[in-house]
């Protein structure tokens, strides 16, 4: 065979494991799971509730908690909060998380970001989104996909965050 058939041969042969690996066909048993959706208001007023719209699908069915940590920029984070989630949730879920956002701290035009984290039972993060909260008095949401709105319209849980009292 001449050089150029070799590496030919050797460049389509690259090409498939590529495509594979692509496709999932490289994931391991510990894959992550899968966040089909994920939204948040980006703008609301101090004193409202602040809802994260998420949806999750994990083939092995091993989701067990979402953590969620929320940090203020320039200051440290606030305590983390842990939702379990309920039985028959560990392989796929849709609804919101509530935020309840009163505080007797003065929040207006500050940036929070907060970071939501799935964990399956052996502590290992199987899929992760971060949103962006500002206190400025409100913004428009978007509406929801119609095909899961009836599904993300139901709580998972609250998000127990006391805006009053970060960590140092």
């Amino acid at each position: 065979m001449s050089i150029s058939v070799k590496f030919f041969l050797i460049l389509i042969s690259f090409s498939l494991v590529l495509v594979w690996a692509s496709n999932g066909g490289g994931q391991t048993k510990d894959s992550p799971s899968i966040i089909t959706f994920s939204y948040a208001q980006e703008k609301i007023r101090q004193g409202d509730i602040w809802k994260i719209y998420l949806s999750a699908s994990d083939p092995e069915g091993s989701m067990m908690k979402i953590v969620c940590i929320l940090r203020k920029a320039g200051t440290p984070r606030f305590r983390p909060s842990m939702l379990y989630l309920k039985k028959g949730m560990e392989k796929q879920f849709a609804g919101y998380l509530a935020l309840h956002t009163a505080s007797g701290l003065d929040w207006s035009g500050e940036e929070f970001v907060l970071e939501l984290s799935i964990l399956d039972r052996a502590g290992n993060v199987k899929g992760s989104v971060e949103f962006p909260l500002e206190f400025d008095g409100g913004g428009q949401m978007k509406p929801l996909p119609s095909d899961l709105e009836k599904d993300l319209n139901r709580r998972i849980g609250i998000i127990d965050v006391d805006l009053s009292t970060p960590e140092d």
